[in-house]
């Protein structure tokens, strides 16, 4: 019968493993560790702003209360700027609107404005309202979210 010891061999073996494997895993763990450490954060805070088209608001061409698209497509403009006194533009950054039954993304440009085109929203049976989230991604920030950056409305 074979029997298994829990303390270590001549041959330097813990439970069959050689201890040079322990010791490789021990390294490549904290190595792990101290790279996930090193990445950079965002330090700054960033704030933005739909500018234009909060509000998108059609009345269907018929009454009822099945799913209903949107006629036409929207375009939508952010002002994407730091979230401080001097509120300079920040260019550049990627802005992502979602919600509705679409979603779509456009980069910041100089002036920190961005434009989103292709809006066409889609809201589902017996749903009057919906929001659309805005996101806001830039090297050096921190995310930017608003949950109901846009406001989509069923009139009646």
């Amino acid at each position: 019968m074979n029997h298994t010891s829990f303390r270590g061999n001549e041959n330097g073996d813990v439970l069959g493993i050689p201890m040079y494997l322990i010791i490789i895993m021990i390294v490549a763990v904290t190595v792990i560790a101290a790279t996930v450490v090193m990445i950079p954060r965002g330090t700054q805070a960033m704030y933005a702003q739909v500018t234009g088209n909060a509000l998108l608001a059609e009345k269907p061409e018929s009454a009822g209360a099945g799913q209903f698209t949107f006629s036409k497509t929207y375009t939508i403009w952010v002002k994407v700027m730091t979230d401080d006194e001097r509120a300079d533009p920040i260019a550049d950054a990627t802005v992502t609107l979602v919600g509705a039954g679409d979603a779509s993304s456009g980069k910041t440009l100089k002036n920190g404005s961005a434009k989103i085109t292709g809006i066409k929203p889609i809201l589902d049976a017996n749903v009057n309202e919906a929001h659309m989230k805005l996101t806001v991604k830039a090297a050096g920030f921190e995310d930017f979210t608003d949950a109901n950056a846009v406001t989509v409305i069923r009139l009646s």
